[in-house]
């Protein structure tokens, strides 16, 4: 898809190069492999049919990626559900403490044969005094147990409620693509040896498996004093359908001479280790 501004020049968006196949990244962000082979577009302008000399808008310009599924919708973004550790812990009620209960230290009236009235009277007077004393020290141990806990129970319900914590939480949208998926044009020697503004996206990389596309949308930047038909979109392309796979299925492809061209002109193409740009 290309666009016309008002001074009639034209811009287009070429896929030199396309990715054919990638590899599911999942959870795993710092192991990320990007498409292959990687995706680069060169930029064009015409004006009157010829080709247009636009090295003063290069700053200016940028190319933007996004996700499509095979049948073209977008698919940026997908929801995942986070499973939190560990089960969720029952509250269980405080209940008041069971007081305990003291022995009564009385004692027989009558322990022996042979003892006194005086002496009798005496000790029932004192086994008397001995057992009111341990009831009125058990009632009061009743009542302190009884003011514990309906003192806890108050302190219970002023109390901040702990969070559930549920196995399953809401779903969340996490990122389908990753990487540098917005770049600005480099100028770069073509194929032919003719100077070219050309966008370069050596790792992007896709989350899960499944067939997709990639738009690619060139923009200006919207500048102080530039009328708004001039800013904006400018123009777009989508790739052909690539397979995402599974790490364990995954197979690099070969390097292309096409990266080898513009890795020998410093382009960072992320080359595999020990493979040569020559």
């Amino acid at each position: 898809m290309t666009s016309t501004s008002p001074s009639t020049a034209e811009y287009k968006l070429i896929l030199v190069q396309e990715p054919t196949t990638g590899v599911a990244f999942e959870d795993n962000l710092l192991g990320r492999i990007g498409l292959a082979p990687p995706l680069i577009l060169e930029m064009q302008v015409l004006k009157d049919g010829k080709v247009k000399d636009v090295s003063a808008e290069l700053p200016f310009l940028i190319c933007q990626c996004s996700l499509l599924d095979e049948s073209g919708a977008v698919a940026d973004m997908v929801h995942q559900t986070s499973v939190a550790a560990g089960n969720p812990s029952p509250n269980t009620s405080s209940m008041p403490p069971t007081p305990t209960t003291r022995g009564r230290r009385g004692r027989s009236s009558l322990s022996r044969r042979g003892t006194s009235a005086s002496a009798v009277s005496t000790r029932s007077s004192e086994s008397t005094e001995a057992s009111a004393s341990a009831a009125s020290e058990d009632a009061q141990a009743l009542i302190d147990a009884t003011s514990a806990a309906a003192s806890q129970q108050t302190r219970s319900s002023f109390s901040v409620p702990r969070p559930s914590l549920g196995r399953d939480s809401p779903p969340r949208l996490a990122r389908m693509l990753y990487g540098t998926i917005m770049a600005g044009p480099q100028q770069c020697d073509s194929l032919q040896d003719e100077e070219k503004p050309y966008f370069f996206f050596p790792e992007i990389s896709v989350r899960t498996p499944g067939k997709f596309k990639i738009q690619c949308k060139l923009m200006r930047l919207s500048l102080p004093g530039m009328p708004i038909a001039e800013q904006g979109h400018l123009a777009s392309i989508e790739t052909q359908i690539f397979e995402v796979v599974k790490r364990d299925e995954y197979t690099a492809p070969y390097i292309t001479d096409i990266s080898r061209h513009f890795a020998r002109q410093g382009v960072p193409l992320l080359l595999p280790p020990g493979v040569s740009a020559d």
